[in-house]
């Protein structure tokens, strides 16, 4: 990074994961002469944050979150090192048109959206020059209300990296996050955390929606689990027909780590349709169903269980 000025890295989107990431970052260098964060907020989140700082639970401390710059106009946040997508899937490839000239020559973009295809989504729209690190984040954390995070006790973990390449820019990035609080682990294998993850993540969004019950409640319901278990199985299919390296103890590893969440956690994808808001639909279930195909694939779970959210949730566009 450049030594000669301040690191100014920016968080799009405040929510229960830019929430998370971005409140550790103001609050750790909130006085800091080398790093500067910045917050690209809107609407009533940003007015909150303006007049009260964000507010971050985070099991039992609460952290008063002020970032030097709160704001969506790209001339305000003015050019940056660093951009972190924490955004909805959807909103990806907006962020980075709209933010594009913010960024220096050589800066970094770290994502952290609930999908495995992120680099063919955005890789048109990076600017020459630019290093996109690919992520996810385990955690459960929601927005309360505006300008407030309650980031709940269980898995915290985020990964990012490059697949089998090595990269100074990737390095640094850790320890500025790690030494923030937050567990952090880049790595030269990205693939296939995001695999690991989306392999978790797609199955519990699409039975909680459908249920609208809690992960410790879909633990405890045989006919849900077994839903969980089976998606998971066609999940492992399609992985394997694109030649994912996978951990043979998959299955049993998911269903452990259901227990190991907070009684009251929902995923933001139940909590979205529930609500009647957008959703990421498309990168947890569509693109699966559409990924399968093209591998001569049938997944016979996935497919019903689109149909039967779309009876459930009548707004749902996909």
């Amino acid at each position: 990074m450049n030594t000669n000025q301040k690191t100014r890295i920016a968080i799009a989107g405040i929510g229960g994961i830019g929430g998370y990431i971005g409140g550790k970052l103001a609050y750790h260098y909130q006085n800091s002469e080398n790093i500067e964060i910045l917050f690209i907020s809107r609407g009533e989140n940003q007015k909150v944050i303006d007049q009260q700082g964000l507010t971050l639970h985070s099991g039992d401390q609460t952290y008063v979150c002020v970032p030097s710059i709160n704001s969506h106009d790209p001339a305000i946040i003015g050019q940056i090192d660093a951009l972190l997508i924490c955004t909805k899937s959807y909103s990806t490839t907006s962020i980075l048109k709209e933010y594009a000239r913010c960024l220096r020559p050589n800066a970094v973009i770290i994502t952290t959206q609930n999908t495995v295809n992120g680099q063919a989504t955005v890789a048109d729209l990076l600017p020459k020059g630019i290093t996109l690190l690919e992520g996810c984040i385990f955690i459960a954390s929601n927005i309360q209300q505006a300008g407030i995070i309650e980031h709940k006790p269980g898995p915290t973990k985020l990964f990012f990296g490059t697949n089998k390449q090595a990269s100074k820019q990737g390095e640094y990035f850790e320890k500025l996050l790690q030494d923030a609080g937050i567990d952090t682990k880049f790595t030269q294998n990205i693939q296939k955390i995001l695999w690991k993850k989306f392999l978790f993540v797609s199955p519990i969004a699409i039975v909680s929606a459908l249920t609208q019950q809690t992960f410790s409640q879909i633990l405890e319901n045989e006919s849900h689990q077994k839903l969980f278990i089976q998606l998971t199985t066609e999940l492992i299919q399609l992985a394997q027909a694109k030649h994912i390296p996978l951990d043979e103890n998959t299955i049993k590893n998911n269903v452990e780590l259901l227990g190991k969440f907070n009684p009251t956690v929902k995923s933001s994808f139940q909590l979205d349709l529930a609500k009647g808001n957008l959703s990421e639909i498309d990168s947890l279930l569509t693109y699966v169903i559409r990924e399968a195909t093209s591998h001569s694939l049938k997944l016979p779970h996935y497919e019903k269980a689109f149909e039967d959210l779309r009876l459930k949730y009548p707004h749902i566009k996909a």
